[in-house]
């Protein structure tokens, strides 16, 4: 895959991203301010929300990479399925609306509804997109190209970002993020579209030789069972997991977590969450480019298992940020806490996907993309259960110096420590024939 052809398809990763972004970092407090405002689980309710439609997006991935590999049109095995895309720009726009006016149980399996549309399509599209990036991709490119995917994404959440920003529009506090997704919608959908009508082809004699040769699982069973019994896959897919964990975690709390520490702390600090995380966002694409040039100084694997050595170290010296301080302290020290988690995200999404490439035979890419994005995603609906109850329960003062949430707040951030020990241990054991980067 050349330059122009590999801009044509990572030009996609801005709808993508910002259609996940939309749905993670904004809606869960919507739903908190309207469907469920005033409910003393408030925090639960909306984020069961997310678990019911993670779960289900998760569940999609066992049965998409699959399908994918077993297809054949006249467009290809992967690029039909980017067609997803449009109900689940549908699905997206109509969460927007605040459905109060609703019985909260009418709310409740209304938003699961549309929730579970938007997951699930995502996914198909997401499987697909993916397996295509890695049909395309010279292994000695892999971490480049994915690099170069990921300033792409970055710039979709820079959208998702910069909309709530300008002129105001999808403040929860006003009931009404309809802007914000019918927006966020349209973006998602016409990056997806661009990829289907004006990206890299797929070689459709080489799919018909794969299909011809047999270079594919003869069914659904074997294709998860047959990842499994890969030793190598396995102790990835384990490391994978535990990893996704902390990345999910880190989505959820985020938002919620700035927010209690500013607009919702006595006196207020009158700065948005979305102003701190555009403020690290330089922070994050010069972690990208340090990832690109540490995998050919070191290789993958060792500045990942860095990166995570680093976490379990940090994250617990972190919980004793932000607890205490005036309005510019407390300012610098959420820049320096969301610094510190933003890292070892960032080296995760630039490696796990590039190793994932370096372990998957030929013939069945989008199977292993399948079956390892369903393992890397079930953490999501797992942490999205986690979280709601914990920022409930433990809401009151420790010490005097965790005041109301901090405590609760804590506690998941050594949960997510806990979380990186077992992804380095497993990632130790993986051993493999490393591709170098060019």
């Amino acid at each position: 895959m050349n330059r122009s052809e590999l801009l044509r398809l990572a030009v996609g990763q801005i709808g993508t991203a910002l259609g996940y972004m939309i749905l993670t970092m904004n809606l869960q407090s919507f739903f908190q301010y309207t469907a469920f405002a005033g409910h003393a689980w408030d925090y639960t309710l909306s984020f069961s929300i997310m678990t019911i439609a993670f779960g289900a997006g998760a569940l999609t991935y066992l049965f998409a990479g699959y399908i994918s590999d077993k297809t054949l049109t006249r467009w290809g095995r992967r690029r039909p399925y980017l067609l997803m895309a449009i109900p689940g720009a549908i699905a997206l726009t109509l969460l927007g609306i605040n459905y109060s006016v609703l019985p909260l149980i009418g709310s409740f399996i209304l938003l699961s509804c549309l929730g579970v549309i938007f997951t699930v399509t995502y996914r198909l599209m997401y499987t697909n997109y993916w397996a295509l990036f890695m049909d395309l991709t010279k292994p000695e490119d892999r971490v480049k190209s994915t690099i170069t995917f990921n300033f792409f994404g970055l710039i979709g959440t820079g959208i998702a970002i910069t909309i709530p920003i300008s002129s105001g529009i999808g403040d929860p506090i006003n009931n009404s993020y309809f802007f914000i997704t019918i927006l966020g919608g349209l973006v998602f959908l016409v990056f997806v579209l661009l990829v289907f009508f004006f990206g890299p082809r797929e070689d459709l004699e080489a799919i018909r030789m794969q299909h011809e040769q047999g270079l594919h699982p003869p069914s659904i069973l074997s294709s998860i069972t047959g990842t499994l019994k890969n030793k190598e896959f396995k102790n990835y897919a384990i490391s994978a997991f535990f990893a996704s964990f902390v990345y999910s975690m880190a989505m959820f709390i985020l938002k919620p977590f700035i927010e209690w520490k500013t607009e919702q702390r006595i006196p207020s600090v009158a700065i948005s969450f979305y102003l701190i995380l555009a403020s690290v966002l330089p922070i994050a694409l010069i972690g990208f480019y340090f990832c690109n040039w540490a995998s050919k100084r070191w290789g993958k694997r060792t500045v990942y298992q860095r990166a995570l050595l680093f976490g379990i170290i940090a994250y617990p010296l972190s919980s004793l940020l932000a607890a205490q301080g005036g309005t510019i302290s407390m300012i610098i020290q959420l820049i320096f806490l969301m610094t510190i988690i933003l890292f070892v995200v960032v080296v995760i999404l630039s490696y796990q996907n590039a190793i994932l490439m370096d372990i998957t035979p030929k013939g069945q890419e989008a199977t292993y993309t399948g079956v390892l994005f369903f393992i890397a995603v079930l953490p999501i609906p797992i942490a999205s259960a986690i979280a709601g109850p914990i920022l409930d329960i433990f809401n009151f003062d420790v010490l005097g110096f965790w005041i109301g949430n901090d405590f609760g707040y804590v506690l998941i951030v050594l949960i997510m420590a806990i979380s990186l020990v077992i992804s380095y241990i497993f990632l130790r054991r993986l051993k493999y024939e490393e591709v170098l980067e060019a």
